[in-house]
């Protein structure tokens, strides 16, 4: 495939909270020998709507039943298509102008150890026809980013390390890339360090442990704790913050990953159970809670980085003021933790750019997989492609008659 002089990628995002779509228009710049620059040109956010939400959470369980997941699969890519659209058209650009659509899909299974006590091989399955995607926006679509990773024995996750390196790395310091969405992820990048150094992983759950709650406590009330408000009137459970983090998966060593299978809202619920049984207040909940993700994104990153880092934030919890400063205390700094806007990545939209960026990377035939992150066997393109027109019209994309 060829970029045939189109230097425009729209990237797209859902995360693991499922509060809606990111978009993202990104342009790039070749250097000619496999570099290349980047920037954003415009970004947007549309939230799913509560009974969408819903419906897509209701998904995420062995339970869920397939007629369901398919119907969701369609609409979600409508959705994603029409936010692609809408992000080229916001920034006066049309579909002929723009060479790709990175669509990362909504994870609705992520199993790439198989599933627990049943055993099987690993899978991971992200739901948003990209079909659709590219029926609806009129571009060409690169998606399932993450299956070819786990079928070569890899995590599948996560994959936002390609890009941080990418944009973020420092000959000078070390830099610790940190993603607050429904999983708090970080990214480790030593000075200088090539990319077999890198490191990454899922620290554990992040604002969906959070949120959980504060549906939970507030009688679906609150969707989550607004800046950290009500965790902040509270104070930490010293013995259920010390039994919660005896959770296996925080002992594990890297490459690893995570997700709603294991921190999501059943396992939420067991945990407001046992603070409900202890007698614990529900500000001294969600006070315990941000101690738990506080503490669990500072041991990650010690255990990768041991000495000063510098730190810079993405995500949805970066706006929970409790928890950033919860989590600065903890650790040991060069500076006062910056925002990834800071480096002209808007946190909003870090993750949609990163998608546009591994798509744009597939069309060029470049590995994205950082095999020292995930633990697959060989670094390969991810994703799969779909054309945006019949064949038999001809591809101007890839400069390929049609065939019929």
């Amino acid at each position: 495939m060829r970029a045939g002089g189109r230097n425009l990628a729209v990237g797209l995002m859902s995360g693991t909270s499922a509060d809606g779509i990111d978009a993202a228009l990104v342009e790039f710049r070749e250097d000619g020998e496999g570099a290349c620059a980047l920037r954003l040109v415009r970004h947007l956010h549309r939230p799913f709507a509560p009974a969408e939400r819903e419906r897509i959470l209701a998904l995420c369980t062995p339970r869920a039943r397939l007629v369901d997941a398919a119907a969701m699969h369609v609409r979600l890519g409508r959705l994603f298509g029409e936010a692609a659209a809408d992000v080229m058209r916001e920034a006066g650009v049309g579909p002929d102008e723009v060479a790709v659509v990175g669509s990362h899909g909504q994870s609705v299974a992520h199993y790439p150890h198989g599933l627990p006590q049943a055993g099987g091989p690993g899978f991971t399955v992200q739901i948003g026809d990209p079909a659709t995607v590219a029926a609806v926006c009129g571009v060409p679509v690169v998606s399932d980013f993450r299956a070819h990773d786990v079928a070569l024995g890899g995590e599948g996750a996560p994959l936002v390390p390609a890009f941080d390196r990418a944009v973020f790395a420092s000959p000078h310091e070390d830099r610790v890339l940190l993603n607050i969405g429904g999983i708090a992820n970080i990214t480790v990048l030593r000075a200088k360090a090539p990319a077999e150094a890198v490191v990454a992983f899922d620290t554990g759950p992040g604002n969906m442990l959070l949120d959980a709650a504060a549906w939970e406590l507030s009688g679906g009330r609150e969707a989550f704790d607004r800046d950290g408000a009500w965790a902040a009137r509270g104070r930490p459970h010293d013995a259920l913050l010390a039994r919660w983090r005896r959770h296996p998966y925080y002992a594990l060593p890297p490459p690893k990953s995570t997700g709603r299978e294991a921190f999501g809202r059943a396992y939420a619920r067991r945990l407001l159970g046992q603070a409900r049984r202890a007698g614990v207040g529900a500000e001294d909940v969600m006070a315990t809670l941000t101690a738990l993700v506080a503490d669990t994104i500072a041991d990650g990153v010690r255990r990768a980085a041991p000495g000063p880092v510098a730190l810079i934030a993405a995500g949805g919890g970066v706006r929970n003021r409790t928890l950033m400063d919860a989590l600065a205390a903890r650790l040991t700094l060069v500076r006062p933790w910056q925002r990834t806007d800071d480096y002209g990545v808007p946190a909003q939209a870090k993750e949609a750019m990163a998608f546009a960026f591994l798509a744009w990377q597939f069309v060029h035939g470049r590995a994205t997989n950082l095999t020292s992150v995930t633990g697959a066997r060989a670094a390969v393109p991810l994703g799969s492609w779909t054309p945006a027109r019949a064949w038999a019209e001809g591809d101007p994309w890839t400069g390929e008659e049609g065939r019929a």
